[in-house]
Protein backbone atom coordinates (compact mmCIF):
# COMPACT_ATOMS: atom_id res chain seq x y z
CA UNK A 1 0.00 0.00 0.00
CA UNK A 2 1.31 3.45 -0.90
CA UNK A 3 2.26 5.80 1.94
CA UNK A 4 1.82 9.54 1.32
CA UNK A 5 4.27 10.76 3.97
CA UNK A 6 6.95 8.31 2.86
CA UNK A 7 6.54 9.34 -0.78
CA UNK A 8 6.79 13.11 -0.18
CA UNK A 9 9.91 12.53 1.89
CA UNK A 10 11.51 10.65 -0.99
CA UNK A 11 10.26 12.57 -4.03
CA UNK A 12 7.68 14.85 -5.61
CA UNK A 13 4.03 14.00 -6.28
CA UNK A 14 1.69 15.62 -8.79
CA UNK A 15 -1.57 17.13 -7.56
CA UNK A 16 -4.63 17.64 -9.75
CA UNK A 17 -6.16 20.93 -10.93
CA UNK A 18 -9.31 22.96 -10.58
CA UNK A 19 -12.67 21.32 -9.92
CA UNK A 20 -14.67 24.49 -10.45
CA UNK A 21 -13.25 25.09 -13.93
CA UNK A 22 -14.09 21.54 -14.96
CA UNK A 23 -17.57 21.57 -13.39
CA UNK A 24 -18.45 24.66 -15.43
CA UNK A 25 -17.18 22.91 -18.56
CA UNK A 26 -19.59 20.09 -17.80
CA UNK A 27 -22.49 22.51 -17.45
CA UNK A 28 -22.67 23.71 -13.87
CA UNK A 29 -24.23 27.17 -13.74
CA UNK A 30 -23.37 30.10 -11.51
CA UNK A 31 -25.22 29.92 -8.21
CA UNK A 32 -25.36 26.12 -8.15
CA UNK A 33 -23.87 24.21 -5.25
CA UNK A 34 -20.83 22.26 -6.55
CA UNK A 35 -21.07 19.67 -3.78
CA UNK A 36 -24.65 18.80 -4.72
CA UNK A 37 -23.28 17.47 -8.00
CA UNK A 38 -21.71 14.62 -6.00
CA UNK A 39 -25.17 13.05 -5.89
CA UNK A 40 -27.10 14.70 -8.74
CA UNK A 41 -24.37 14.53 -11.44
CA UNK A 42 -22.22 11.63 -10.29
CA UNK A 43 -21.14 10.69 -13.81
CA UNK A 44 -19.83 14.18 -14.55
CA UNK A 45 -17.92 14.36 -11.26
CA UNK A 46 -16.51 10.90 -11.89
CA UNK A 47 -15.31 11.98 -15.34
CA UNK A 48 -13.49 14.96 -13.82
CA UNK A 49 -11.74 12.72 -11.30
CA UNK A 50 -10.83 10.25 -14.05
CA UNK A 51 -9.49 13.00 -16.32
CA UNK A 52 -7.04 14.16 -13.67
CA UNK A 53 -5.97 10.62 -12.87
CA UNK A 54 -5.31 9.96 -16.54
CA UNK A 55 -3.36 13.22 -16.79
CA UNK A 56 -0.88 11.82 -14.29
CA UNK A 57 -2.05 13.14 -10.93
CA UNK A 58 -0.78 11.12 -7.97
CA UNK A 59 -3.28 12.92 -5.72
CA UNK A 60 -6.81 13.93 -6.70
CA UNK A 61 -8.98 16.23 -4.65
CA UNK A 62 -12.58 15.70 -3.68
CA UNK A 63 -15.36 18.01 -4.82
CA UNK A 64 -16.03 19.12 -1.24
CA UNK A 65 -14.40 22.56 -0.93
CA UNK A 66 -17.62 24.28 0.21
CA UNK A 67 -18.88 21.25 2.12
CA UNK A 68 -19.05 22.70 5.62
CA UNK A 69 -22.43 23.19 7.24
CA UNK A 70 -21.97 26.97 7.21
CA UNK A 71 -21.33 27.07 3.47
CA UNK A 72 -23.97 24.50 2.55
CA UNK A 73 -26.58 26.46 4.52
CA UNK A 74 -26.15 29.21 1.92
CA UNK A 75 -27.78 26.74 -0.50
CA UNK A 76 -30.31 25.49 2.09
CA UNK A 77 -28.37 22.20 2.21
CA UNK A 78 -27.06 22.35 5.76
CA UNK A 79 -28.75 19.08 6.69
CA UNK A 80 -26.83 17.20 3.97
CA UNK A 81 -23.26 17.81 5.17
CA UNK A 82 -22.43 14.16 5.77
CA UNK A 83 -24.07 12.87 2.60
CA UNK A 84 -22.47 15.32 0.16
CA UNK A 85 -18.98 15.04 1.65
CA UNK A 86 -19.13 11.29 2.05
CA UNK A 87 -20.37 10.69 -1.49
CA UNK A 88 -17.88 13.09 -3.08
CA UNK A 89 -15.01 11.38 -1.29
CA UNK A 90 -16.25 7.86 -1.90
CA UNK A 91 -16.52 8.57 -5.62
CA UNK A 92 -12.95 9.90 -5.76
CA UNK A 93 -11.72 6.82 -3.93
CA UNK A 94 -13.51 4.54 -6.38
CA UNK A 95 -11.73 6.31 -9.25
CA UNK A 96 -8.27 6.45 -7.67
CA UNK A 97 -8.24 3.02 -6.08
CA UNK A 98 -4.74 2.05 -4.97
CA UNK A 99 -3.08 3.96 -7.83
CA UNK A 100 -2.66 7.13 -5.78
CA UNK A 101 -4.18 9.23 -3.03
CA UNK A 102 -7.44 11.07 -2.40
CA UNK A 103 -7.19 14.43 -0.64
CA UNK A 104 -10.36 15.85 0.87
CA UNK A 105 -10.64 19.51 -0.11
CA UNK A 106 -11.97 21.66 2.76
CA UNK A 107 -12.19 25.42 2.40
CA UNK A 108 -12.76 28.24 4.88
CA UNK A 109 -16.16 28.86 6.40
CA UNK A 110 -16.70 32.22 4.75
CA UNK A 111 -17.07 34.12 8.02
CA UNK A 112 -14.65 36.37 9.90
CA UNK A 113 -13.24 35.31 13.25
CA UNK A 114 -13.72 37.38 16.37
CA UNK A 115 -13.07 40.28 16.89
CA UNK A 116 -13.31 41.21 13.20
CA UNK A 117 -16.47 39.13 12.86
CA UNK A 118 -18.74 36.87 14.87
CA UNK A 119 -17.22 33.43 14.19
CA UNK A 120 -15.97 31.79 17.40
CA UNK A 121 -13.27 29.18 17.71
CA UNK A 122 -15.71 26.60 19.08
CA UNK A 123 -18.22 27.11 16.26
CA UNK A 124 -15.49 26.78 13.62
CA UNK A 125 -13.96 23.77 15.37
CA UNK A 126 -17.30 21.93 15.40
CA UNK A 127 -18.03 22.77 11.75
CA UNK A 128 -14.67 21.42 10.63
CA UNK A 129 -14.99 18.29 12.80
CA UNK A 130 -18.32 17.50 11.17
CA UNK A 131 -16.92 17.79 7.66
CA UNK A 132 -13.67 15.97 8.41
CA UNK A 133 -15.58 13.03 9.88
CA UNK A 134 -17.60 12.68 6.67
CA UNK A 135 -14.64 12.76 4.29
CA UNK A 136 -12.59 10.39 6.42
CA UNK A 137 -15.42 7.87 6.51
CA UNK A 138 -15.77 8.36 2.76
CA UNK A 139 -12.22 7.09 2.33
CA UNK A 140 -9.95 10.17 2.20
CA UNK A 141 -6.22 9.49 2.51
CA UNK A 142 -5.39 13.13 3.23
CA UNK A 143 -7.23 16.19 4.53
CA UNK A 144 -6.37 19.38 2.64
CA UNK A 145 -7.48 22.65 4.22
CA UNK A 146 -6.96 25.18 1.45
CA UNK A 147 -7.43 28.84 0.46
CA UNK A 148 -7.49 29.97 4.11
CA UNK A 149 -6.67 33.60 4.86
CA UNK A 150 -6.79 33.62 8.66
CA UNK A 151 -4.39 31.57 10.80
CA UNK A 152 -6.95 31.54 13.62
CA UNK A 153 -9.38 29.69 11.38
CA UNK A 154 -6.65 27.35 10.12
CA UNK A 155 -5.68 26.56 13.70
CA UNK A 156 -9.31 25.61 14.46
CA UNK A 157 -9.43 23.46 11.33
CA UNK A 158 -6.19 21.62 12.03
CA UNK A 159 -7.09 20.92 15.65
CA UNK A 160 -10.51 19.68 14.53
CA UNK A 161 -8.88 17.27 12.10
CA UNK A 162 -6.54 15.98 14.81
CA UNK A 163 -9.56 15.32 17.04
CA UNK A 164 -11.12 13.15 14.33
CA UNK A 165 -8.30 11.37 12.50
CA UNK A 166 -4.60 10.67 12.28
CA UNK A 167 -4.34 10.79 8.47
CA UNK A 168 -1.98 13.44 6.99
CA UNK A 169 -3.16 17.05 6.97
CA UNK A 170 -2.15 19.73 4.45
CA UNK A 171 -2.65 23.37 5.50
CA UNK A 172 -2.66 25.72 2.50
CA UNK A 173 -2.85 29.51 2.70
CA UNK A 174 -3.98 32.07 0.11
CA UNK A 175 -2.18 35.42 -0.06
CA UNK A 176 -3.11 38.85 -1.34
CA UNK A 177 -1.21 40.92 -3.93
CA UNK A 178 0.82 42.52 -1.11
CA UNK A 179 2.27 39.13 -0.24
CA UNK A 180 0.28 38.78 3.01
CA UNK A 181 -2.96 37.09 3.96
CA UNK A 182 -6.17 39.05 4.24
CA UNK A 183 -5.50 39.24 7.99
CA UNK A 184 -1.93 40.53 7.47
CA UNK A 185 0.23 37.41 7.96
CA UNK A 186 3.28 36.97 5.73
CA UNK A 187 4.31 33.58 4.25
CA UNK A 188 7.24 33.03 6.59
CA UNK A 189 5.16 33.53 9.73
CA UNK A 190 2.32 31.41 8.34
CA UNK A 191 4.68 28.52 7.61
CA UNK A 192 6.38 28.82 10.99
CA UNK A 193 3.08 28.76 12.88
CA UNK A 194 1.70 25.83 10.88
CA UNK A 195 4.93 23.89 11.33
CA UNK A 196 4.76 24.40 15.08
CA UNK A 197 1.12 23.25 15.06
CA UNK A 198 2.19 19.97 13.47
CA UNK A 199 0.80 20.21 9.93
CA UNK A 200 2.17 17.34 7.83
CA UNK A 201 2.50 19.59 4.78
CA UNK A 202 2.25 23.36 4.45
CA UNK A 203 1.00 24.93 1.26
CA UNK A 204 -0.10 27.93 -0.71
CA UNK A 205 -2.73 28.03 -3.42
CA UNK A 206 -4.87 30.31 -5.54
CA UNK A 207 -4.37 34.10 -5.85
CA UNK A 208 -1.54 34.07 -8.39
CA UNK A 209 -0.01 32.35 -11.40
CA UNK A 210 3.10 30.19 -10.94
CA UNK A 211 5.67 32.98 -11.19
CA UNK A 212 4.09 34.99 -8.37
CA UNK A 213 3.29 31.95 -6.23
CA UNK A 214 6.91 30.83 -6.48
CA UNK A 215 7.93 33.93 -4.52
CA UNK A 216 5.50 32.93 -1.75
CA UNK A 217 6.98 29.43 -1.71
CA UNK A 218 10.52 30.80 -1.41
CA UNK A 219 9.56 32.68 1.76
CA UNK A 220 7.87 29.62 3.25
CA UNK A 221 10.93 27.55 2.42
CA UNK A 222 13.11 29.79 4.64
CA UNK A 223 11.48 28.23 7.72
CA UNK A 224 13.20 24.93 6.93
CA UNK A 225 12.17 21.40 7.76
CA UNK A 226 8.83 21.54 5.96
CA UNK A 227 7.28 19.83 2.93
CA UNK A 228 5.41 22.31 0.76
CA UNK A 229 2.34 21.98 -1.44
CA UNK A 230 1.82 24.55 -4.23
CA UNK A 231 -1.22 25.04 -6.46
CA UNK A 232 -0.93 28.17 -8.63
CA UNK A 233 -3.76 29.53 -10.71
CA UNK A 234 -3.50 29.43 -14.50
CA UNK A 235 -2.26 33.02 -14.40
CA UNK A 236 -4.06 36.11 -13.16
CA UNK A 237 -7.76 36.21 -14.08
CA UNK A 238 -9.20 38.69 -16.55
CA UNK A 239 -12.89 39.55 -16.70
CA UNK A 240 -14.40 38.70 -20.09
CA UNK A 241 -18.18 39.18 -20.41
CA UNK A 242 -18.40 39.18 -16.63
CA UNK A 243 -16.51 35.87 -16.22
CA UNK A 244 -13.00 35.20 -14.94
CA UNK A 245 -10.76 33.92 -17.73
CA UNK A 246 -7.30 32.45 -17.10
CA UNK A 247 -4.83 32.68 -19.97
CA UNK A 248 -1.51 31.33 -18.66
CA UNK A 249 -0.07 29.12 -21.46
CA UNK A 250 0.20 25.49 -20.46
CA UNK A 251 3.88 25.22 -21.36
CA UNK A 252 4.77 28.37 -19.42
CA UNK A 253 2.80 27.13 -16.41
CA UNK A 254 4.67 23.83 -16.35
CA UNK A 255 8.11 25.27 -17.09
CA UNK A 256 8.50 26.48 -13.50
CA UNK A 257 7.91 23.03 -11.98
CA UNK A 258 11.64 22.39 -11.31
CA UNK A 259 11.92 25.78 -9.59
CA UNK A 260 9.11 24.90 -7.19
CA UNK A 261 10.82 21.61 -6.36
CA UNK A 262 14.09 23.45 -5.68
CA UNK A 263 12.35 25.34 -2.87
CA UNK A 264 10.84 22.42 -0.98
CA UNK A 265 7.67 21.69 -2.96
CA UNK A 266 6.83 17.99 -2.80
CA UNK A 267 3.24 18.22 -4.09
CA UNK A 268 2.59 20.41 -7.13
CA UNK A 269 -0.66 20.94 -9.01
CA UNK A 270 -3.01 23.69 -10.08
CA UNK A 271 -5.83 25.83 -8.75
CA UNK A 272 -8.30 28.15 -10.53
CA UNK A 273 -8.32 27.90 -14.29
CA UNK A 274 -6.19 24.76 -14.53
CA UNK A 275 -7.38 21.63 -16.32
CA UNK A 276 -6.04 18.11 -16.95
CA UNK A 277 -3.96 19.57 -19.78
CA UNK A 278 -2.03 21.67 -17.26
CA UNK A 279 -1.51 18.70 -14.94
CA UNK A 280 -0.23 16.53 -17.77
CA UNK A 281 2.30 19.26 -18.58
CA UNK A 282 3.37 19.51 -14.93
CA UNK A 283 3.93 15.77 -14.88
CA UNK A 284 6.18 16.05 -17.94
CA UNK A 285 7.95 19.10 -16.52
CA UNK A 286 8.98 17.20 -13.41
CA UNK A 287 10.51 14.24 -15.19
CA UNK A 288 14.17 13.86 -14.26
CA UNK A 289 13.79 16.77 -11.82
CA UNK A 290 16.40 16.73 -9.06
CA UNK A 291 14.78 16.61 -5.61
CA UNK A 292 16.87 18.29 -2.88
CA UNK A 293 16.79 17.04 0.69
CA UNK A 294 14.56 19.01 3.04
CA UNK A 295 16.77 20.47 5.75
CA UNK A 296 15.47 20.73 9.27
CA UNK A 297 15.74 23.82 11.45
CA UNK A 298 14.94 24.44 15.11
CA UNK A 299 11.50 25.65 16.08
CA UNK A 300 12.81 27.08 19.37
CA UNK A 301 11.87 30.63 18.40
CA UNK A 302 9.27 33.34 18.46
CA UNK A 303 8.69 35.77 15.64
CA UNK A 304 8.65 39.52 15.20
CA UNK A 305 7.62 40.61 11.72
CA UNK A 306 9.91 38.57 9.48
CA UNK A 307 12.60 38.44 12.17
CA UNK A 308 13.37 35.16 13.94
CA UNK A 309 14.37 35.60 17.56
CA UNK A 310 16.59 32.81 18.85
CA UNK A 311 15.46 32.13 22.39
CA UNK A 312 18.93 31.15 23.61
CA UNK A 313 20.25 34.52 22.46
CA UNK A 314 17.29 36.62 23.47
CA UNK A 315 18.09 37.64 27.06
CA UNK A 316 17.41 41.31 27.43
CA UNK A 317 14.41 41.31 25.08
CA UNK A 318 12.94 44.75 24.63
CA UNK A 319 9.38 44.07 25.78
CA UNK A 320 6.25 46.15 25.60
CA UNK A 321 3.92 45.27 28.45
CA UNK A 322 0.30 44.75 29.37
CA UNK A 323 1.33 43.74 32.86
CA UNK A 324 -1.10 43.93 35.76
CA UNK A 325 1.73 43.28 38.22
CA UNK A 326 3.31 46.62 37.31
CA UNK A 327 0.36 48.71 36.12
CA UNK A 328 -2.35 49.51 38.68
CA UNK A 329 -4.27 51.58 36.15
CA UNK A 330 -4.53 48.47 33.96
CA UNK A 331 -5.95 46.53 36.91
CA UNK A 332 -8.47 49.25 37.70
CA UNK A 333 -9.72 49.65 34.13
CA UNK A 334 -10.00 45.90 33.47
CA UNK A 335 -11.85 45.48 36.77
CA UNK A 336 -14.40 47.92 35.35
CA UNK A 337 -14.55 45.99 32.06
CA UNK A 338 -13.03 48.87 30.09
CA UNK A 339 -11.63 47.20 26.94
CA UNK A 340 -11.25 50.58 25.24
CA UNK A 341 -8.36 51.12 27.62
CA UNK A 342 -6.67 48.03 26.13
CA UNK A 343 -7.19 49.36 22.62
CA UNK A 344 -5.60 52.66 23.60
CA UNK A 345 -2.66 50.88 25.24
CA UNK A 346 -2.23 48.65 22.19
CA UNK A 347 -2.15 51.66 19.88
CA UNK A 348 0.51 53.26 22.07
CA UNK A 349 2.59 50.06 22.09
CA UNK A 350 2.30 49.78 18.31
CA UNK A 351 4.11 53.11 17.93
CA UNK A 352 7.25 51.76 19.64
CA UNK A 353 9.80 49.18 18.45
CA UNK A 354 9.56 46.15 20.70
CA UNK A 355 10.77 42.58 20.23
CA UNK A 356 7.56 41.21 21.78
CA UNK A 357 4.59 42.20 23.95
CA UNK A 358 4.38 40.60 27.42
CA UNK A 359 0.84 40.05 28.76
CA UNK A 360 0.02 39.07 32.33
CA UNK A 361 -3.33 40.01 33.88
CA UNK A 362 -3.69 37.26 36.52
CA UNK A 363 -3.79 39.93 39.25
CA UNK A 364 -7.11 41.19 37.87
CA UNK A 365 -8.90 37.88 38.38
CA UNK A 366 -12.24 37.57 36.61
CA UNK A 367 -13.39 34.79 34.30
CA UNK A 368 -11.14 32.59 32.17
CA UNK A 369 -12.04 34.55 29.00
CA UNK A 370 -10.64 37.88 30.21
CA UNK A 371 -7.09 37.14 29.01
CA UNK A 372 -8.44 36.13 25.60
CA UNK A 373 -10.50 39.32 25.45
CA UNK A 374 -7.44 41.43 26.22
CA UNK A 375 -5.22 39.77 23.61
CA UNK A 376 -8.05 39.82 21.07
CA UNK A 377 -8.53 43.53 21.57
CA UNK A 378 -4.81 44.23 21.29
CA UNK A 379 -3.67 41.95 18.47
CA UNK A 380 -5.38 43.96 15.75
CA UNK A 381 -3.03 46.88 16.47
CA UNK A 382 0.26 45.13 17.30
CA UNK A 383 2.59 43.36 14.85
CA UNK A 384 5.01 41.97 17.43
CA UNK A 385 4.48 38.50 18.93
CA UNK A 386 2.85 38.14 22.31
CA UNK A 387 4.47 36.44 25.30
CA UNK A 388 1.68 35.20 27.57
CA UNK A 389 1.92 34.44 31.27
CA UNK A 390 -0.90 32.97 33.33
CA UNK A 391 -1.22 30.13 35.81
CA UNK A 392 -4.72 29.32 34.50
CA UNK A 393 -4.43 26.67 31.77
CA UNK A 394 -8.04 27.24 30.67
CA UNK A 395 -7.39 30.95 30.22
CA UNK A 396 -4.23 30.08 28.28
CA UNK A 397 -6.10 27.70 25.98
CA UNK A 398 -8.78 30.30 25.36
CA UNK A 399 -6.28 32.94 24.28
CA UNK A 400 -4.18 30.59 22.14
CA UNK A 401 -7.30 29.53 20.21
CA UNK A 402 -7.80 33.13 19.12
CA UNK A 403 -4.23 34.38 18.71
CA UNK A 404 -3.30 34.71 15.04
CA UNK A 405 0.46 34.31 15.34
CA UNK A 406 2.99 32.20 17.17
CA UNK A 407 2.86 33.06 20.86
CA UNK A 408 5.45 32.56 23.53
CA UNK A 409 4.18 31.06 26.80
CA UNK A 410 5.84 31.32 30.23
CA UNK A 411 5.32 28.06 32.11
CA UNK A 412 8.03 27.83 34.80
CA UNK A 413 7.89 29.06 38.37
CA UNK A 414 4.64 27.29 39.23
CA UNK A 415 3.75 24.06 41.01
CA UNK A 416 4.41 20.92 39.00
CA UNK A 417 0.78 20.14 38.17
CA UNK A 418 0.17 23.72 36.96
CA UNK A 419 3.31 23.62 34.82
CA UNK A 420 2.19 20.34 33.26
CA UNK A 421 -1.21 21.80 32.34
CA UNK A 422 0.38 24.93 30.85
CA UNK A 423 2.84 22.85 28.85
CA UNK A 424 0.02 20.73 27.47
CA UNK A 425 -1.89 23.83 26.33
CA UNK A 426 1.23 25.34 24.74
CA UNK A 427 1.94 22.09 22.90
CA UNK A 428 -1.63 21.72 21.65
CA UNK A 429 -1.69 25.18 20.10
CA UNK A 430 1.84 25.20 18.73
CA UNK A 431 3.23 27.86 21.05
CA UNK A 432 6.85 28.41 22.05
CA UNK A 433 7.77 27.81 25.69
CA UNK A 434 9.63 30.77 27.19
CA UNK A 435 11.66 30.56 30.37
CA UNK A 436 10.95 33.24 32.95
CA UNK A 437 14.57 34.42 32.97
CA UNK A 438 14.15 35.48 29.33
CA UNK A 439 11.69 38.22 30.29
Amino acid sequence: MRNFIKEIKEGVLVYDGSKGTMLHKYGMQGGECPELWNVTHRDEVRKIYEAYKEAGADVIQTNTFQGSRMKLEEYSLGDRVYELNFEGTKLAKEVMGDKGFVAASIGPLGKLFEPSGELTFNAAHEAFKEQVKAVVEGGADIVNFETFTDLSEMRAALLAARDVTDIPVICSIAFESNGKTLMGTDPYIAALVLKSLGADMIGTNCSFGPLHLLEIVKKMHEVGGIYICAKPNAGLPQLVDGKAVYNEPVDKFAALAPEFVKYGVRLLGGCCGTTPEYIKAVRSGMENCEVPRVKSRSLQAITSGVKLLNIEASKGLNLGRLDAEKDQELVDELSKGNMEFIVDKAMDLSCERYDAIYVNIDKVGGNDMLLADVVNAAQGYIREPFIIETKDSRALSNVLRLYRGKAGVVVDGYEHNIMEELLEAAKRFGSTVISRDMI
